[in-house]
């Protein structure tokens, strides 16, 4: 079953099944990896094409439009992931899984920090980097 549009349409969402493609071309050149021989020409070929095909589906998703609340929540996080394996560095994986679980609530009222909806809003700030260079905080 469809599920309802923020318009009120049933349709389905598009984005899943564009983040299906971008997955599985994604494991099609994971797969294509696995002990590849690089002297060989044809595993060379498979390769390329593989990670030509990978990048051409996530350009795709990355164009299309969620029409539900559910896909654009699988969007992000779906971003999530492509950001916590290609950015380790980065917290965008994070912020991205944060729009993600927003986006999951249900809730009628607007957010509101007293009523615990975000367990975050009660965590300490850690500041990662000195007011100074060299001094303290």
């Amino acid at each position: 079953m469809a599920e309802p549009s923020p318009l009120g349409a049933a349709t389905a969402d598009p984005v899943f099944a564009a983040i299906a493609a971008a997955d599985e071309a994604q494991r099609t050149h994971h797969a294509a990896l696995n002990e590849l021989d690089e002297d060989d020409d044809a595993q060379m070929r498979r390769a390329n094409s593989a990670a030509d095909a990978e990048t051409e589906a996530f350009a795709r998703l990355t164009q299309v439009m969620p029409t539900t609340l559910a896909g654009l929540r699988a969007l992000a996080e779906r971003y999530a992931v492509e950001a916590e394996a290609t950015e380790r560095w980065s917290a965008g994986g994070s912020y991205l899984r944060h729009i993600a679980r927003v986006l999951a609530c249900k809730s009628e009222r607007p957010f509101w920090p007293a009523e615990r909806q975000f367990l975050e809003a009660h965590q300490d700030v850690v500041r990662l980097i000195p007011d100074r260079v060299g001094g303290p905080l």
